[in-house]
């Protein structure tokens, strides 16, 4: 009898053994899943459509700043910039205001200046739907538009070859992604042959976590 309950109990131990054995595998590899799709490679992440409306003008904020705010708003909002220069591009002069964290252009309109870009990389400052600096990207772009993709466009209308295509005429909208950057372009559509403006939004990130904000408004050569 005894032997037989010898033999019993070394059975069951064993089988135990393969249970907590099983479960642990299980449980790493869980948590490598759990990892991969934090930090891993953003190509491979599988969006869902949801309801939210796509990149427009509209988004390009910082704190209560927007587009086409004037210099005098600028400073009023943030004090005195750090350091200030004017540069010359595309045929207009530029005024650009560089605080901790933070650096605005200004091009040229008449006698005052309008706010067309911002590039942050700290998160005191908000932007367009509660984005900051340190966000994780999944969660920031989910608040666009976006739709099931296995290539690199979260949705569009054209794609990125059509910004230069002088056929294409109609507005142009499309989000973009890799492992390094979320884009988002929406150019206005072009009107007997003119230039026209593009908005531009850029999401860049490491480790699952946005590292650098960047929106502009301006013509693009």
């Amino acid at each position: 009898m005894a032997k037989k309950d010898t033999k019993k109990n070394i059975k069951e131990n064993k089988n135990r053994y393969i249970f907590l054995l099983v479960a642990g595998i299980l449980v790493i590899i869980s948590l490598l899943l759990i990892i991969s799709g934090r930090f891993g490679n953003f190509e491979k992440v599988r969006l869902r459509t949801n309801n939210k409306e796509i990149f427009t003008i509209s988004d390009l904020k910082v704190n209560n700043l927007k587009f086409g705010s004037t210099s005098e708003e600028v400073k009023n909002e943030l004090g005195k910039a750090s350091k200030e220069e004017k540069i010359i591009k595309n045929n207009y002069e530029y005024l650009i205001l560089s605080y901790p964290g933070l650096k605005l252009s200004l091009r040229e309109n008449y006698s005052d200046y309008i706010l067309v870009k911002a590039e942050i990389t700290s998160n005191k400052y908000t932007t367009s739907r509660n984005i900051k600096v340190g966000n994780r990207i999944t969660s920031a772009i989910k608040k666009y538009n976006i739709s099931i993709s296995n290539s690199n466009y979260i949705y569009k209308n054209y794609n990125y070859e059509a910004l230069s295509e002088k056929l294409v005429k109609d507005n142009v909208y499309f989000g973009m992604r890799n492992n390094k950057e979320v884009r988002y372009y929406n150019r206005d559509a072009v009107i007997e042959g003119n230039k026209t403006n593009t908005a531009k939004l850029i999401l860049s990130y490491s480790k699952g976590k946005i590292d650098k904000i960047t929106w502009s408004y301006d013509i693009e050569k």
